[in-house]
């Protein structure tokens, strides 16, 4: 009699952002409730590696935590970065570019 043998292989990844000091700025984040750097909305589109216009579409849908009105706007990188794990964990990201889908 033979029995069976299952493997079960895991893969863990990760990703590395390198934010580069001039484009972040130390600012208050509301909802975080502590000072956190805040980077402009064309690096945060940068940094999910989509245009400008994609992450207006993304800005209007997720949650990311925004500057103070009255100021331009800054996306707080912590919000940025749980949403782009949290995308990634559902697997809310194209499979082929590793970026953040977008349903019109």
């Amino acid at each position: 009699m033979t029995t069976k043998r299952t493997v079960r292989i895991t893969i863990d990844t990760s990703r590395l952002f390198i934010v580069l000091r001039g484009t972040s700025t130390r600012f208050w984040c509301q909802q975080c409730a502590t000072e956190v750097d805040m980077v402009p909305v064309e690096s945060a589109a940068e940094l999910v590696q989509v245009d400008a216009l994609t992450f207006q579409h993304l800005l209007d849908r997720e949650e990311f935590h925004r500057s103070q009105p009255g100021a331009p706007v800054r996306i707080c990188l912590n919000s940025l970065l749980k949403s782009i794990q949290k995308k990634s964990l559902e697997g809310g990201f194209d499979n082929s570019s590793g970026i953040p889908t977008v349903e019109d």
